[in-house]
């Protein structure tokens, strides 16, 4: 199947990851517009809503922001009960689905008829509802992409997705300044991801179901025209491809019965190795801070005294980031810039926190526009802490989790590890406005410093390198370390890619 990875036709390469990459920027898109919407909803004279002052409240705010996350973590569970009977494309259909309405109900809760609890609830209860699109999208995105892409591509196509998160989150920031002295202008920044989802939506259909989820469902034909919608060359060609892939999903069946019930659990011993890397990989992406602190973006630095439109120039330096991993993690590998990503994030956090240590009253207080010491320290450091995110946990979490579970347990695995990603998320960003009103933002980044050097362990310890094998190959590599746990240290011909240290 490797050989004929470059045969592929352009445009079916180019939709099946532009289709569900969307997903990804209308979750990027939530995250930044969030963190001026917020912001605006605080504003008795431009908020357009009678609960202008309750949107003040850390406990409100906190509820406002991790809405959406609560969503996803809700959706999540919905999403391991039903992703390996639905397929990807159903999940993509409906998370899109759920993208639409969402936006529309956010939209409409700017109204000044309703009283603030009635509005606060309509709108958390519409955030919630987008998050649970989130769930099925991030979920689906990711699987069918690496699924469906040649091998060659497959880092590189899984790696854009979080570009595209990106550029969503930039186009937040983006719109949400243009809107911020317009009255109501909230309302219209969540309406404007109505339009994304929809074509989305109907984007969805000119895509076929991903051939390894048809063959596991036994609907071969199918699985050969989603092939041939992929693959170039003539019905040889695609038929030995298909043979291949056939074999595979056919001895993986065949030995999930042998194993039996016990080994049916995403938690057997068995998959411990690629759950512990995929699951540890997303958890840490959350509660190294970064995901949340973007959603805070503007008022943290307010707090330093810096112009509102710096979240914006945030926004496109994480773009440019994101893009240096995406072009080079089949050169570099996802070990290595994990390992980068995660020392600039150590640095930046430690400087971070000395900067908000430093009783800068004269800079903080100035209101001639002028940059002080402290306000240059936190925009670099901010720049260098997104920086590290966008090489190495930013892409890499979302690729490993892609591709390092088995095809027997890849839909309940991906949707266990999205569950942990978003709930860690949801705690993080319900948590944060507390943490920082509590014990203020230097203390929060210690805390954030802490759990970043503990994640440049957790690589080296449990994370392999993966570039430039098939699904299949990385599967069979986690299938000989299960071996080598239980005491068998056979090697097989079908692994000679990757050293038992991870090396």
């Amino acid at each position: 199947m490797q050989d004929n990875a470059c045969n592929a036709h352009a445009l079916s390469v180019t939709l099946l990851f532009l289709i569900p990459a969307l997903g990804g920027l209308l979750f990027g898109y939530d995250i930044g517009s969030t963190a001026y919407t917020v912001k605006q909803m605080q504003n008795s004279t431009l908020s357009g809503i009678t609960w202008s002052e309750n949107a003040s409240d850390p406990v409100v705010k906190g509820l406002i922001v991790s809405a959406t996350s609560a969503g996803a973590f809700i959706g999540s569970f919905i999403v391991f009960a039903v992703a390996d009977t639905i397929g990807r494309k159903r999940e993509l259909q409906t998370g899109s689905l759920l993208y639409l309405v969402g936006a529309i109900f956010q939209y409409f809760c700017c109204n000044d008829s309703l009283d603030a609890i009635v509005g606060i609830a309509c709108l958390i209860l519409s955030r919630v509802l987008y998050g649970i699109g989130i769930a099925f999208s991030m979920h689906g995105a990711p699987t069918y992409i690496a699924e469906m892409s040649p091998p060659n591509l497959r880092g590189l196509l899984v790696s854009m997705k979080e570009a595209m998160i990106v550029v969503g989150i930039l186009c937040g920031y983006l719109i949400g300044w243009v809107l911020e002295d317009t009255p109501r202008g909230w309302a219209y920044v969540y309406g404007c991801s109505s339009f994304l989802s929809g074509i989305m939506f109907f984007g969805t259909f000119t895509i076929p179901f991903s051939a390894r989820w048809l063959l596991l469902r036994g609907r071969d034909n199918e699985a050969i025209l989603s092939l041939k919608w992929v693959f170039k060359g003539d019905d040889d060609n695609i038929m030995d491809i298909y043979k291949k892939m056939k074999n595979l999903v056919a001895s993986q069946a065949e030995a999930a019965v042998l194993r039996g019930s016990a080994d049916k659990s995403i938690f057997a011993t068995r998959w411990r190795g690629a759950l512990t890397a995929g699951v540890g990989l997303v958890i840490l992406q959350q509660v190294t801070g970064q995901p949340s602190i973007l959603s805070y973006a503007t008022p943290i630095l307010d707090d330093a005294g810096l112009e509102s439109y710096s979240s914006v120039l945030v926004g496109a330096f994480k773009l440019v980031a994101t893009l240096f991993s995406v072009f080079y993690v089949d050169n570099y590998g996802r070990r290595k810039l994990l390992f980068i990503g995660n020392g600039l994030m150590l640095v930046a956090l430690v400087t971070l926190s000395i900067s908000f240590c430093v009783d800068d009253s004269e800079s903080s207080t100035n209101n001639s526009g002028d940059i002080g010491f402290k306000q240059i320290v936190t925009l670099v450091g901010m720049f260098v802490y997104i920086g590290g995110y966008q090489v190495g946990f930013g892409p890499i979490a979302w690729l490993m989790i892609s591709e390092c579970f088995p095809l027997e347990i890849r839909g309940q695995a991906v949707a266990f590890a999205v569950s942990m990603n978003f709930f860690w998320n949801l705690v993080v960003q319900f948590g944060l406005p507390t943490v920082q009103e509590q014990i203020g933002n230097a203390s929060m980044f210690i805390i954030f410093s802490t759990l970043t050097a503990y994640s440049i362990f957790f690589v080296h310890k449990y994370v392999p390198e993966t570039k430039g094998l098939s699904l299949e190959q990385i599967e069979s590599f986690f299938e000989q370390q299960h071996r080598k746990m239980a005491g068998n240290n056979k090697k097989t011909a079908e692994t000679p890619l990757i050293t038992s240290d991870f090396v």
